[in-house]
């Protein structure tokens, strides 16, 4: 399983435990979109009865601007239940993650993270920057990732405030590629919204 699949199997699961609670939440959000929309119907009824009947199109106008205002607010209270809720599985995944680091395939998983870095930069030195808990175990697999890759790699005094992964740098620190957990999980979120959004439409 490679490590892209492994965050990916990390978010799904953490999605499918919150589940219900994202049910609830979507529920709360349908309920009171109706209730903006069904209030802004009214409202336009009101509003279009104060206008002579002679005028039916400004009428008809009126009500479907207060329609389409309100339809607009349920519509970001639903976006808004969706990005609350990625935030929430985003969090989650986290503390999932940083409990992993302690785990013995971490070492595998840096050296990844670490290979992965040089594969995209693409040149020949670099510096490597992680969390000062990680400081022995990147000097080792920076040792190997020189000898596999033919490249070279300096370990940077500097640390990360991080929950596990690597930065790493063109030797000029010119480009930079951001592979710590948090980074990785966050270009994983256009998939983590169509996850959720699936389960929001599966369970509505």
């Amino acid at each position: 399983m490679s490590n892209r699949e492994a965050f990916e199997n990390v978010v799904g699961k953490v999605a499918k435990d919150v589940q219900s609670e994202i049910q609830s939440s979507l529920e709360k959000a349908y309920n009171e979109a109706l209730r903006i929309i069904d209030s802004a119907e009214k409202e336009s009824v009101a509003k279009a009865s104060e206008i002579p009947h002679s005028k039916e199109r400004q009428a008809d106008t009126l009500r479907r601007r207060i329609i389409g205002s309100a339809e607009l607010k349920a519509r970001n209270l639903s976006l808004q239940v969706l990005e609350e809720t990625v935030n929430r599985v985003f969090d989650e995944s986290l503390k999932k993650m940083e409990g992993s680091s302690s785990m013995k395939n971490y070492g595998k998983s840096l050296k990844k993270f670490l290979e992965e870095g040089v594969d995209a930069i693409g040149v020949e030195e670099f510096t490597v920057v992680g969390r000062s808990a990680d400081k022995d175990l990147l000097k080792k697999v920076s040792h190997e990732v020189e000898k596999e890759h033919n490249v070279t790699i300096k370990v940077a005094s500097e640390t990360l405030e991080s929950r596990g992964g690597v930065q790493v740098k063109s030797s000029d620190g010119s480009v930079i590629y951001d592979n710590t957990i948090e980074a990785r999980l966050e270009r994983l979120k256009p998939l983590l919204r169509k996850q959720i959004s699936e389960i929001l439409v599966g369970q509505g």
